[in-house]
C-alpha cells in the first residue's frame, strides 16, 4: 500500500530471504559495511520516507501509487519463481519487464549517480577554485596545451580567417599568448566561474531524483532494456545460501565480472541474474552464457551500494567487507582517471618520438691532450695542465668525459679554431660564430680520431690565465667557463643517441630548428656549472640584453636594404642568426638559475624585470619550462619536446616585426613595422 514509508527494494522480493518464514515479524539478516549482521524486520529494510513521491495534495495518484498498483500482480509472480523447480523456463517478455522494473525502482542506481555526480562536482569545483590545478589541466605549466584547449584555439583561429588573419598564424599567436599569460587568465576565470559551479551543481540530488522518477513513470515498453532482455532465455536455477544485494539484479558482459545491471550496455550483456531466495536464482542468458553460482555472493556483495540481506548471518564470510567495493569504487576511479587524463593529456607533435636514454657509462681511463698553441712556456703549460687534470678528474666521476679529445689554448683564438686538425679533411674549418657584440672565448669542436667522434676544446688564453690568477673572483670566472664547456661535451656523450634520431619536421621546424639545436646542451651545461660561480648569472643576463639590442640593430639594418616585400630572405637569415644567439644566452641564464640551490639569490636574477619593457618577461619563464621539460625522469632527453623548441624562434621573431606561418609545404613570412608586445596584464581587465 502506498504511503510515507516507500520501499525501494520491495518487501515481496525480500520476503524470500527472511530467516524464519513462520516468523510474523518477517525478519532478515541485514548486512552493512563496518557493522555486524543484524536481524531486522524487512519493513525497515530498503525503505525511505517519500522516496518516489510526496503525498498528493489534491488526492491525485502519485508515482508511489502507480508502482504499488503495478506490483499487485508482480508479487505472486515472484513468489512463484521462489517455489519453481530448478530448470523451469520462464516467459522472456514478462520476465524482462519484471527485471527492468525491479532494477529501475531500486535506490542503488540513484545513489550511485548522486555520489558520482557529487564527486565530479567536487573535482570540478576544486579545479575552478584552484587556479594552479585548472592551469595544469589546460597545460599551462607543461610543454604543450591540453587537447581540448588546442581544439578551441583551432576553432577560434578558423573564425578569424574572414578578417584576413591566416589560421595557422592565429593558432600560433593564441597558443603562445595563452602559455605566457594563461596563469592570470585562469586566475580570473577561477574567480568568475567558481560561484557558477556552485549554482550549476547545487541541486544535484533534486535533479537526479526527478530524473529517476521520470524514468519510472514512463511505460516499460519504451525502455530499451526490455527489448534486449526479451531475447534472453530465462530459467530458474538452484543456488545455496544466496544473498539479495540492494542492486537487486546483476549483469555481465563477455569477459567481465558480474556488475549491477545498467553498468553493462544492453547490446553487450550476455547474462542477467536475480536472486529470489537463498536456493533459487532467476538467470537470463544470451548465446548459452555460462554462470557459476559459487561466485555470485562475492560479486553481489561488491555490487551492493550500502547493504545486502540474507536468510543467515554472513559475518564471517568476508562478504560484508566487499560491500561498495564494486561499482561505487569503479565509478569513483573512472572519475579520478578522467580528471587525471584531462590534467595530463598533452599533444606535442604529430608523430611519436622516442626519448633518448642517457649514456651512463663513465670511464675513468681515458687520455686527452693539453696544448698551449702560441704563448707561454713549459712551466706555464704544466701549471695549466695540472689545473685541467684536476677539474677533469673531479667532473669525470659524475659526467661522461671520455670523448674529450684535448684542449688547445691560444692567444689567437680565431686562428687556433681555423687551424685545428679535425681528423677529416672533408670537415670545414671552424669559426668562433661570435656576433658583433661579443668575442668568442671557448668552443668545443667535433673531431675524428681513429674513426671515432670526439670533442676538442679550443679556449682563449685569457680564460686559461684566469685559472691561475691571484684574484678569487677572476679564478672563479675562468674555471666556470672551463666547467661549462666540459659539461657541454659530456652532454654530447650522454645523449649521443640524439645524433642518430630522425624525424619529419613540419615546414616551420625545418626552417627554424637549427637556431635552437644546441640550446638544450647549453642549458644543461650551465645548470651543471652553476655551483662554480653563482654570480655568473649577471653575465648571462647582460648577454641576453646585449644580444637583443644587437638583433634589433641588425634586423633593422637588413630591413632597410630590402628592395621590396618579396626580398625577405637576407633579413630572415640574419634574424635567425641573431635570435639563435638570444636563445643561447637565455638558455644559459635559465640553466644557471636552475642549477643553483632553490632560494639562493644571485646577481642577474632580475632579468625578467629587465625584459618586461620588451614584453619578454613571461616568455622567458615559458622558455625555461620547456627547457626543463626536455629532461624527464632518470635524465632521459625528451626528444619530442626538443623538436618543438623552434616555436621560441617564432616568438622572438614577432618582437622584431617578423611574422611567419606555414602555407602548405612552405613558410610564408612578412616584415612589419609593428613589433609584437603582449598586453600589459597589470593594466588589462582579463575577465
Amino acid at each position: 500500500m502506498a504511503g510515507k514509508r516507500q520501499h525501494y527494494v520491495p518487501r515481496f522480493l525480500q520476503r524470500g530471504f527472511v530467516a524464519d518464514p513462520a516468523d510474523e515479524g518477517e525478519r532478515a539478516w541485514l548486512h552493512r559495511r563496518g557493522a555486524e549482521p543484524k536481524l531486522v524486520g524487512i519493513r525497515h529494510i530498503g525503505v525511505e520516507d517519500w522516496f518516489y513521491s510526496s503525498k498528493s495534495v489534491d488526492g491525485s495518484p502519485t508515482l508511489d501509487d502507480a508502482i504499488t498498483n503495478y506490483e499487485r500482480d508482480l508479487a505472486p509472480s515472484v513468489r512463484a519463481l521462489r517455489e519453481a523447480a530448478p530448470g523451469v523456463v520462464i516467459d522472456p517478455h514478462e520476465t524482462a519487464q519484471t527485471v527492468v522494473h525491479l532494477v529501475l525502482r531500486a535506490a542503488h542506481l540513484r545513489n550511485l549517480l548522486s555520489s558520482g555526480v557529487s564527486r565530479l562536482k567536487d573535482e570540478i569545483a576544486a579545479m575552478f577554485t584552484n587556479p594552479a590545478r585548472l592551469g595544469a589541466m589546460i597545460g599551462l605549466g607543461g610543454p604543450a596545451l591540453g587537447e581540448a584547449m588546442i581544439r578551441a584555439i583551432r576553432d577560434t583561429a578558423a573564425q578569424l580567417v574572414p578578417t584576413g588573419i591566416p589560421a595557422a598564424f592565429a593558432e600560433r599567436l593564441m597558443t603562445f599568448m595563452l602559455r605566457e599569460l594563461g596563469d592570470q587568465l585562469v586566475a580570473n576565470a577561477a574567480n568568475d566561474l567558481a560561484p557558477l559551479m556552485v549554482g550549476a551543481f547545487g541541486d544535484v540530488a533534486v535533479r537526479i531524483r526527478e530524473a529517476h522518477a521520470s524514468a519510472l513513470a514512463r511505460p516499460l515498453a519504451d525502455n530499451g532494456w526490455v527489448g534486449e532482455l526479451s531475447q534472453f532465455v530465462w530459467r530458474v536455477e538452484a543456488g545455496e545460501d544466496l544473498i539479495l544485494p540492494d542492486a537487486v539484479a546483476l549483469s555481465r558482459a563477455p569477459g567481465e565480472s558480474l556488475a549491477p545491471m545498467f553498468f553493462t550496455s544492453g547490446a553487450d550483456t550476455e547474462l542477467i541474474v536475480v536472486p529470489v531466495a537463498p536456493t533459487r536464482i532467476l538467470v537470463g542468458r544470451r548465446n548459452d552464457a555460462t554462470f557459476d553460482t559459487t561466485r555470485f555472493n562475492h560479486d553481489a556483495a561488491a555490487a551492493s551500494d550500502s547493504f545486502f540481506v540474507a536468510a543467515t548471518p554472513m559475518g564471517g564470510t568476508g562478504l560484508v567487507e566487499q560491500i561498495g567495493t564494486g561499482p561505487a569504487r569503479a565509478l569513483e576511479q573512472t572519475i579520478e582517471e578522467t580528471i587525471q587524463e584531462a590534467e595530463q593529456a598533452r599533444k606535442l607533435t604529430t608523430c611519436a618520438l622516442e626519448p633518448v636514454q642517457p649514456e651512463e657509462r663513465i670511464s675513468g681511463n681515458f687520455s686527452y691532450s693539453v696544448r698551449l698553441a702560441d704563448f707561454g712556456d713549459t712551466i706555464l703549460a704544466k701549471e695549466i695542465a695540472d689545473i685541467v687534470q684536476a677539474v677533469v678528474a673531479r667532473l669525470s666521476r659524475e659526467i661522461p668525459l671520455q670523448d674529450l679529445d684535448g684542449l688547445t689554448i691560444a692567444a689567437d683564438y680565431n686562428e687556433a679554431l681555423a687551424l685545428l686538425d679535425r681528423g677529416n679533411p672533408e670537415l670545414p674549418p671552424v669559426t668562433s660564430g661570435a656576433l658583433g657584440y661579443g668575442l668568442g672565448v671557448a668552443k668545443p669542436v667535433t673531431v675524428c680520431r681513429d674513426g671515432r667522434r670526439k670533442e676538442h676544446l679550443v679556449i682563449a688564453a685569457g680564460i686559461a690565465e684566469a685559472w691561475i690568477a691571484q684574484n678569487a673572483e677572476t679564478r672563479s670566472f675562468g674555471l666556470h667557463t672551463l666547467v661549462k664547456m666540459l659539461a657541454g661535451i659530456a652532454h654530447t656523450t650522454r645523449y649521443a643517441g640524439a645524433l642518430t634520431k630522425t624525424f619529419m619536421p613540419d615546414p616551420m621546424t625545418r626552417e627554424f630548428h637549427f637556431a635552437v639545436a644546441t640550446v638544450p646542451s647549453g642549458y644543461w651545461a650551465a645548470r651543471h656549472a652553476a655551483f662554480i660561480a653563482p654570480d655568473q648569472g649577471e653575465t648571462y643576463a647582460a648577454l641576453v640584453l646585449e644580444s637583443l639590442d644587437f638583433a634589433e640593430r641588425e634586423i633593422t639594418a637588413s630591413r632597410g636594404k630590402m628592395a621590396d616585400g618579396s626580398d625577405i630572405g637576407p633579413t630572415t637569415q640574419r634574424a635567425l642568426e641573431c635570435v639563435a644567439a638570444v636563445l643561447g644566452h637565455a638558455a644559459d641564464w635559465l640553466g644557471h638559475r636552475d642549477g643553483l640551490t632553490e632560494g639562493d639569490s644571485f646577481a642577474g636574477a632580475n632579468l625578467p624585470e629587465r625584459l618586461r619593457p620588451r614584453g619578454l618577461d613571461r616568455w622567458l619563464e615559458v622558455f625555461g619550462r620547456d627547457l626543463t621539460a626536455c629532461y624527464g625522469p632518470s635524465g632521459i632527453l625528451e626528444f619530442s619536446i626538443v623538436t618543438t623548441l623552434s616555436r621560441h624562434v617564432e616568438r622572438l621573431f614577432w618582437s622584431f616585426g617578423l611574422y611567419c606561418w606555414p602555407e602548405g609545404n612552405d613558410v610564408r613570412c612578412i616584415v612589419s613595422d609593428h613589433f609584437f608586445l603582449p598586453p600589459n596584464q597589470a593594466a588589462t581587465d582579463l575577465s
